[in-house]
């Protein structure tokens, strides 16, 4: 049976696709919840507490050049990876084969990782695992427009964005709580993330292209069309207002193990404890407030068939959230936005994942060889590049204006204006 999932739905088919089980979106989200467990947990507390081991004098700007490295190579690697796939033939088929390519290469990056003893090895290592991990996000995250029917992809789209949140604070609780170790935790993300990879492609059916389906490739237009969505005014509103937003969401996660040592004075104020259960304790609050939003407003925005009021909604919420670790650093305003943030965040990822499925190029169908893959793939780029700014960010305000405050200023900007670029869409209510 064509798209054959891991746990059949007799339900009819709707616009060319077959509705989803439950135990297909359930398995999904599972799968993005081990990739997201191996990125942000990484970024927030792995790789800060490695670097602070490897050369406290200079933790910041170290981090800064870590995350750059693999900010580009990811930039890179999902819209090539995405078009690749689209081309892809091979029996597991054009999603899953890079899936269990990725998860393969990604497993040993991260034992390797462990080892890295100077900054420059580690940015090396992490310049490669940012690509690696493109075969692993830009497939996965393809999945929804080739699979889903319009009328789940907003509830579909709420279990996927549960992942990241989930995974973040799984991931936290693994590295603060349970490990405690930084080789320790590198070997339990990569165990985790191989065995839930490799079970979801191996109990997945998906049907494989053949090369009969496929237009002869030719690099001319391969070329001239690869950045051609870009021409769409939708889609690159689209575009904006989601690199905006995660760039918000970066900015606050990436910097919180170091705000909660020196500005928060964490250690001090709980005698005992250490940083990291206090960024582990954020996650948990934040991700409770995620989990909360993202269902309810999934539900409603499949029930209403509109996107665009629950993002530009979500956007102001994390603007007021923002605003407020700003002018009010105190352990106390880290909890109350660990919850705004929360609510904010969860919003958004129930609707804008939705959102950009329906601003692609009309016709876009993996199984007429068309360019879903490269297309989301360039979508994604705006989960990736924030990453590749931080850098510009953390040197204003560490370096311009000496202060955290300034940091979160410009979070909060960046929030609002990722509400503000949602209005002129048009192809989606």
């Amino acid at each position: 049976m064509a798209n054959a999932s891991i746990i059949e739905d007799a339900s009819p088919t709707e616009g060319g696709k077959k509705r989803v089980s439950l135990g297909f979106q359930l398995f999904l989200s599972l799968a993005n919840i081990v990739i997201w467990l191996a990125i942000i947990p990484i970024q927030q507390l792995l790789l800060p507490s490695q670097i602070a081991q490897i050369d406290a004098a200079n933790k910041e700007a170290g981090l800064s050049l870590i995350l750059f490295a693999t900010g580009i190579t990811g930039v890179i690697a999902q819209p090539i990876i995405g078009a690749i796939s689209d081309r892809t033939t091979f029996r597991l088929g054009p999603r899953r084969t890079w899936l269990a390519i990725g998860v393969v290469i990604v497993s040993l990056l991260l034992v390797l990782q462990s080892f890295a003893t100077s900054i420059a090895v580690l940015a090396i290592e992490v310049a490669v695992y940012g690509f690696a991990m493109g075969m692993l996000l830009a497939p996965i995250l393809t999945i929804i427009p080739d699979r889903i029917p319009v009328s789940q992809r907003a509830t579909v789209s709420a279990f996927v964005g549960l992942a990241q949140p989930v995974g973040i604070v799984i991931g936290s609780i693994l590295i603060a709580q349970v490990i405690r170790s930084v080789q320790g935790s590198y070997y339990a993300i990569a165990g985790l993330l191989f065995v839930v990879i490799a079970l979801f492609v191996l109990l997945d059916r998906e049907k494989p292209l053949s090369k009969e389906e496929l237009p002869p490739f030719s690099l001319k237009t391969f070329l001239n069309t690869f950045f051609s969505p870009l021409r769409t005014a939708d889609f690159v509103f689209t575009w904006c207002g989601r690199f905006l937003a995660t760039l918000s969401q970066i900015i606050l996660v990436t910097f919180m193990l170091y705000y909660l040592k020196d500005i928060i004075h964490y250690e001090k104020l709980f005698p005992g404890q250490a940083s990291e259960q206090g960024v582990a304790m954020f996650q948990v609050i934040n991700t409770v407030s995620v989990v909360i939003s993202t269902i309810i407003t999934g539900f409603l925005s499949d029930k209403v068939q509109r996107r665009k009021p629950f993002v530009i909604a979500a956007g102001l919420i994390m603007t007021v959230a923002l605003a407020l670790i700003a002018l009010i650093p105190t352990w106390t305003m880290v909890l109350v936005v660990a919850v705004l943030f929360g609510i904010g965040f969860g919003i958004f990822l129930s609707s804008d994942i939705a959102l950009a499925t329906q601003v692609l190029p009309e016709g876009q169908d993996v199984q007429k060889g068309q360019n879903l893959g490269k297309d989301l793939g360039l979508i994604s780029v705006a989960n990736v590049l924030p990453q590749v700014l931080v850098p510009l960010f953390s040197f204003l305000a560490f370096s311009v204006f000496h202060s955290y405050t300034a940091l979160f200023i410009m979070a909060a900007v960046a929030a609002v204006l990722s509400a503000v670029f949602i209005i002129p869409i048009k192809k989606v209510r």
